[in-house]
């Protein structure tokens, strides 16, 4: 709905947003509108690991659409949605680094990663925020070790929100929530820990 989009516009340089549903794409521009934001790119595709037409499942909460038929609500409509590849995006708008990269896409945050291996391998991004619910990756045969590995062989550490780190050895048991990966977790947790509203 653009609201994630517009806080970090107001800390951020630049901000570039992905959303491939038309409905959410009408409201994230009115938002736009609406806060005079100048600073937000809205590219209307779905990011995953290659570029390519995939159909959106179209679920009956806004922030269910997945590009998968995940268990999470019921699909009530399929459209055919363009897909880009993150690293093929950057290099087109020369885009050298992401200092924060936030991904929300119910059940795909591999697809995702996969498509950014460049970025990932050269350490051109700082921070990368997701979430893991088992019961959507379950439902679309995925694990959450699919979706930690492409940062664990990038060299990234994965903490958890209240940061804990994540071992690699111990990923089968790791519970549902958000996580954060970074080039030095230790040092991400402390960051956390010193401020309750702010990753600075």
């Amino acid at each position: 709905m653009g609201v994630i989009c517009n806080w970090f516009a107001h800390r951020c340089e630049a901000v570039h947003a992905f959303e491939p549903h038309p409905v959410n794409i009408d409201t994230i521009n009115t938002q736009i509108t609406l806060r005079n934001m100048q600073n937000i790119t809205l590219h209307h595709f779905a990011i995953g690991k290659e570029n390519t037409t995939m159909k959106l499942h179209v679920k009956g909460f806004h922030g269910h659409h997945s590009l998968g038929d995940v268990d999470n609500s019921p699909t009530i409509n399929q459209i055919d949605v363009d897909v880009r590849r993150l690293d093929d995006i950057v290099a087109e708008l020369e885009i050298n680094h992401i200092n924060f990269l936030k991904i929300d896409v119910e059940g795909f945050e591999e697809d995702v990663l996969l498509g950014a291996q460049k970025l990932l391998a050269n350490k051109q991004i700082d921070y990368v925020l997701f979430e893991l619910q088992n019961t959507i990756l379950h439902s679309i045969n995925r694990t959450s070790q699919q979706v930690l590995q492409p940062l664990f062989d990038a060299g990234y550490q994965i903490i958890d929100l209240n940061g804990n780190l994540v071992v690699e050895d111990e990923i089968e048991q790791i519970a549902n929530g958000d996580y954060l990966a970074s080039l030095n977790g230790i040092e991400t947790a402390n960051k956390l820990a010193s401020s309750t509203f702010e990753l600075i």
